[in-house]
């Protein structure tokens, strides 16, 4: 799914949470560094100018690819790889990182397992995490009320809950902080719906999947609504929208 659209567009717009994200991890020069489910590099690329040694790893080629564009020069290793089976050994990282990727791969308990199992004893996993109870979660509530076949298993949202996340990581010490993050988009909302329809993978899927012209109508007003609810700019503009996400830091 993730190849659809143009995700990269999506990932520009939140470029705050992956900066924000590595100054909680507190990385540093030289410490090496993992940023699982990496889309474009939104942890990655911050975590390389910190000075630390970067890997970056996603599933998906042709978003290793746009990381790589933006990236620059910056020695990031880019690799094609699942966050449900890291290709490393044990403890090999000091630092595992991962914004708003890990919490989609589709075995929940295998990836917190293999977070923990890459990095080093005394090491950090840090992850930023979109609530059930915020905006996104409410973007993807909508979501699911329109897709026939709902996902087997716990949503991606259960990343964002204090007291799931904890259950994931199965009795290890596990740090909590809510905060928000600012969205890097002013537009109108159906100018971010029309974004969203263009270019978010689950947007797109979602769409495709509904029968008929009616319907992908019925998305798109409810699309609209939901961002309008969400705005809390002026009347007349611009746009501002807020996302609340959870900051987690599990203690290896």
């Amino acid at each position: 799914m993730w190849e659809l659209g143009n995700y990269a567009r999506i990932a520009d717009l939140i470029t705050d949470l992956g900066r924000d994200l590595v100054n909680a991890a507190g990385v540093r020069p030289g410490q090496r560094v993992l940023d699982v489910a990496t889309g474009t590099g939104n942890a990655a690329v911050p975590a390389a100018r910190a000075s630390a040694r970067v890997t970056a790893l996603d599933l998906c080629p042709e978003l290793l690819d746009a990381g790589r564009r933006a990236a620059g020069d910056l020695p990031i290793e880019w690799v094609e790889g699942d966050a449900t089976k890291l290709p490393y050994a044990d403890g090999e990282f000091d630092v595992v990182l991962s914004a708003v990727g890990a919490m989609f791969a589709a075995d929940q308990s295998a990836t917190a397992a293999e977070l923990v199992r890459v990095c080093r004893p005394g090491g950090l996993v840090a992850l930023a995490n979109w609530t059930p109870d915020g905006g996104v979660g409410r973007f993807f509530d909508l979501l699911g009320r329109y897709q026939a076949e709902r996902p087997v298993g716990p949503p991606p949202t259960r990343w964002g809950d204090p007291e799931q996340v904890r259950a994931l990581f199965d009795g290890r010490p596990v740090e909590t902080e809510h905060r928000t993050l600012e969205y890097g988009f002013t537009g109108t909302p159906a100018e971010l719906a029309a974004l969203y329809r263009s270019s978010f993978p689950p947007v797109i899927a979602t769409r495709a999947a509904l029968d008929g012209d009616g319907a992908r109508a019925a998305f798109d007003r409810d699309l609209v609504d939901l961002l309008a609810a969400e705005n809390e700019g002026p009347p007349g503009g611009p746009g501002r929208w807020r996302f609340a996400w959870l900051l987690v830091r599990v203690r290896v």
